[in-house]
């Protein structure tokens, strides 16, 4: 009984640990990501209307050539899919 009651307090604290450390980053998330946004921000409205054009142009080149990657490697897994039939 006495080892039962241990164990149910040594959860207790590892879960009261757990929720601390969670609330604790969550914290920080909320008041880090808008200071960071508003950085970014910043830092692109200095930028001139030249650099803001290629840098969205590169941004959603990104974003185009991951996808037509993970298209790619579907159609080849059903194509390797369908041959094996």
């Amino acid at each position: 009984m006495k080892e039962a009651l241990e164990n149910m307090g040594h959860s207790l604290a590892r879960l009261l640990r757990f929720l601390a450390w969670y609330g604790i980053v969550v914290a920080l998330l909320f008041y880090l990501l808008p200071l960071a946004g508003m950085f970014l921000e910043d830092r692109y409205d200095a930028l001139s209307s030249v650099a803001k054009f290629f840098s969205i142009i590169g941004f959603f080149s990104v974003i185009v050539a991951w996808q037509v990657v993970a298209q790619r490697d579907r159609w080849r897994a059903w194509a390797q899919q369908k041959s094996l039939g």
